[in-house]
C-alpha cells in the first residue's frame, strides 16, 4: 500500500475525472463537479491522518516483523530498539514535523554518553538517522504518513574507518586463553573464536542454529545476515570443530548452537552479550580491550597477511566487494604490506617452480579431500587459476 494521491479534475464526457494512485494501484473516478473532486481530496486526507495517529512503538513493531522476515536481517530487534530510544515512546507516527527531526538529530549529535564524557561517536548518530530515514520510508510505503520527516535532514560529522585491533602476540594471547575457556564449557570464549577465527559478525555468531554446523562438522552455513552478500559457507578450522560438535549435541536441528540457558528465552543472545564477555576475555588474557567486531577485523587483517587474495577474504567476511574489507577492517598499512609482498615473491623465483616443489610431497587423493573441502567461491577461483595456466 501506498499514500494515496489524488489527480484531476480532469473534464470528462460526463463530469470531471479523479484519478486516485495508491501506490501500484490506480482507479478513476467520475464526480460531478471540481467542487465534489476538491471533497474527495479532502476525506482521503483525513482517512490517512487518522492511519498517521498510530504510535510509533505499534509502528516499529510491525517494521521489525517486515525487516526479519522479509528482508531478512537479523539485526531486526537491535534497530528497532535504536530507533525507539531515539523517537521515543510517545511519540506518534503523523506527529513529527521535519523541523522537529532535524532538531532531533542535531540535539544526537551533542549527547554525552552515560557514563563517560564524550559525545556519541559519528558513526553512531548518522547510523540512527539512516534507520529512521528507512522506518518513514517504509511508512510512507505503507501510506501510514504521507511525508518523510527525516528525508531532508543531512548526517554531520566524519565517521572513523576501521576498528582497533590487537598485535599478533596480543591476538595468540588471547586465542590462548579464549581456547582454554572454551574447551572448559566456556560459551562466550567459543562464539569469540568464532568471530577472530572465520572473520564471523557478531549477530552471525548467535544466529547459528544446529543444521548450520555441516559435514560432521567441517562447514559452517550462514544463510541470512546483514547483506545479501552475508550468506556463505565457511570452513571450520579443526581446533573448533569438536566445541562446535559439543554444542550441537542432543539438540534438533532448528535450535540455536548458542543455545540461553535451560528454561530461559529462546530468541539468540544479544550482540550486547557478546561484546562484554569479549571485554571480559580481553581483560582476563592482559590485552588491550577490543569488540567484537575488531575481532572479525583482524581476521581479514591476517587472512591479507598471510596471502589471501582480497576477493577471498571480501567473500569470507559477507562483504559485495573488497573495498568495504579494505576501509573499514584491514589494518592501516596492510595493502602496502601485501603488495609488497607479492613484488618479492614474483621476484624471488618462478612460480611455477614454486607449485612444482610444494606440491611434491603431497599424495593426489589428500590434495582433492583438501580442494573439496574449500567454499564454493575459492573452488571456482582455483578451477579458474588451473584453467588459465598453459600446460608444461
Amino acid at each position: 500500500m501506498g499514500t494515496p494521491r489524488v489527480y484531476g479534475p480532469y473534464r470528462a464526457r460526463k463530469g470531471y475525472r479523479m484519478v486516485v494512485v495508491e501506490g501500484t494501484a490506480r482507479k478513476s473516478i467520475v464526480v460531478a463537479s471540481v467542487a465534489a473532486g476538491a471533497q474527495l481530496k479532502e476525506e482521503l486526507e483525513r482517512a490517512l491522518l487518522q492511519r498517521s495517529d498510530r504510535p510509533v512503538t505499534e509502528a516499529l513493531t510491525e517494521y521489525q516483523d517486515y525487516l526479519l522476515h522479509v528482508r531478512g536481517a537479523v539485526t531486526a530487534q537491535h534497530i528497532a530498539r535504536a530507533i525507539a530510544r531515539f523517537l521515543g515512546d510517545r511519540l506518534t507516527l503523523g506527529a513529527l514535523t521535519a523541523s522537529q527531526a532535524a532538531a532531533l538529530y542535531e540535539a544526537e549529535t551533542r549527547r554525552v554518553l552515560e557514563g563517560k564524557d564524550r559525545l556519541v561517536a559519528a558513526a553512531s548518530h548518522r547510523t540512527v538517522l539512516g534507520q529512521c530515514k528507512r522506518f518513514y520510508a517504509w511508512a510512507v510505503q505503507r501510506g501510514y504518513v504521507l511525508q518523510n520527516p527525516f528525508a531532508s535532514v543531512k548526517p554531520v560529522g566524519k565517521p572513523k574507518t576501521g576498528k582497533s585491533q590487537l598485535r599478533i602476540d596480543e591476538a595468540r594471547q588471547f586465542v590462548a586463553v579464549a581456547l582454554q575457556k572454551a574447551q572448559a564449557g566456556d560459551r562466550a570464549a567459543t562464539c569469540a573464536l568464532l568471530a577472530l577465527l572465520l572473520g564471523m559478525r557478531a549477530s552471525e555468531v548467535l544466529h547459528r542454529v544446529v543444521r548450520d554446523l555441516d559435514d560432521h562438522g567441517h562447514v559452517l552455513w550462514i544463510t541470512r545476515g546483514k547483506t545479501d552478500n552475508a550468506r556463505r559457507r565457511l570452513q571450520v578450522p579443526e581446533v573448533l570443530r569438536p566445541l562446535l560438535l559439543r554444542y550441537a549435541e542432543g539438540k534438533t536441528p532448528e535450535q540455536l548452537l548458542f543455545q540461553p540457558e535451560a528454561g530461559g528465552r529462546q530468541q539468540p543472545l544479544s550482540d550486547a552479550w557478546l561484546w562484554g564477555q569479549v571485554q571480559r576475555l580481553c581483560d582476563e588474557a592482559g590485552v588491550p580491550r577490543v569488540s567484537t567486531h575488531s575481532l572479525r577485523g583482524l581476521h581479514s587483517t591476517l587472512a591479507l597477511e598471510a596471502g589471501a587474495t582480497g576477493g577471498a577474504v571480501a567473500a569470507a567476511l559477507g562483504h559485495g566487494s573488497f573495498a568495504v574489507t579494505a576501509k573499514h577492517y584491514a589494518a592501516p598499512g596492510t595493502m602496502d604490506r601485501v603488495r609488497s609482498k607479492v613484488v618479492e615473491e614474483a621476484l624471488r623465483s618462478p612460480p611455477n617452480q614454486a607449485v612444482e616443489e610444494d606440491c611434491s610431497e603431497v599424495e593426489a587423493a589428500a590434495l582433492l579431500r583438501a580442494v573439496e573441502r574449500l567454499p564454493k567461491h575459492l573452488r571456482a577461483e582455483l578451477r579458474k587459476a588451473l584453467a588459465e595456466t598453459p600446460n608444461s
